[in-house]
């Protein structure tokens, strides 16, 4: 259970940099709150059908903590999938750091004021 809540965490990681660039949105008291929850209902809805279409490919014992679905589809044979969900693991990373780096700037300034 500790675990999982920790993979939730960061999974919702990144809302309070949009908090940020608040200051750029375009009527930001009522945006910006609207956006917040419309997303958190987008990405919850897409981390439990993620994690009910894990679940139903193998059992929860069976899952692999580094790596989920591409041993999961490999369990199932499904190798193209399997590789083509671990590249996509692979292609994410960068780009999460991407949006760290392109935020600090912003999250800076407002530090300063």
């Amino acid at each position: 259970v500790f675990r999982g809540a920790i993979s939730s965490f960061f999974g919702y990681l990144g809302f309070d940099a949009v908090c940020c660039v608040a200051g750029e949105a375009i009527n930001a008291e009522r945006n910006l709150p609207l956006s917040i929850m419309i997303t958190l209902g987008i990405v919850t809805s897409l981390y439990v059908t993620a994690a009910i279409a894990l679940v139903g490919m193998q059992h929860y014992n069976e899952i692999s903590t580094e790596s989920g679905f591409p041993e999961a589809f490999k369990a199932n044979g499904v190798e193209w999938a399997a590789q083509l969900t671990a590249a996509g693991e692979v292609l994410t990373l960068p780009v999460v750091v991407l949006i760290s780096v392109l935020i600090q700037p912003r999250l800076q300034y407002a530090c300063a004021k």
